[in-house]
């Protein structure tokens, strides 16, 4: 079993949903998260910083790299974008806020299997077909790499 985090922004206005897979890392690695909104003043080039549609998320390196043999990776291969693409630390879902925003959709949809059971199964591959295609047409980094959600 995989475990998950919610860590607030730096400003405390949002929250990301953070995924450890494969239970390798834990929060200790992960030093911080920035929004859109704050994110805008962050210095982009260092490897302890992954960039996904102006959220930027900060981990702590040298908590990670003792555990990069068990993730099958040199110590000087440990970049914050190798340990997001790789899974090891990403947000649950495809964006930083996914596992909320997509309750929240599913919930008015779900009123329809009381009343139209075949409605209510043509809503949900509807919906998520076009949350798909949103989340490619928004540039999610998940999207960009192909890799599916956590």
């Amino acid at each position: 079993m995989c475990q998950s985090y919610r860590k607030d922004c730096l400003c405390g206005h949002q929250t990301a949903e953070i995924f450890f897979g494969r239970m390798i890392l834990d929060e200790n690695s992960v030093a911080q998260v920035y929004c859109p909104d704050c994110s805008s003043g962050v210095e982009k080039e260092e490897n302890n910083r992954v960039w996904d549609n102006g959220w930027l998320l900060e981990l702590n390196l040298e908590k990670a790299r003792p555990q990069a043999p068990v993730m099958g990776l040199a110590p000087e291969e440990i970049t914050a974008e190798r340990i997001f693409d790789e899974g090891f630390i990403t947000w649950v879902g495809i964006t930083p806020n996914e596992s909320k925003q997509r309750d929240e959709e599913r919930s008015e949809i779900q009123k329809l299997a009381a009343t139209d059971l075949k409605a209510y199964l043509q809503a949900m591959k509807d919906w998520g077909t076009a949350r798909e295609k949103r989340f490619s047409r928004e540039g999610w980094r998940k999207m960009r790499t192909g890799r599916k959600a956590a």
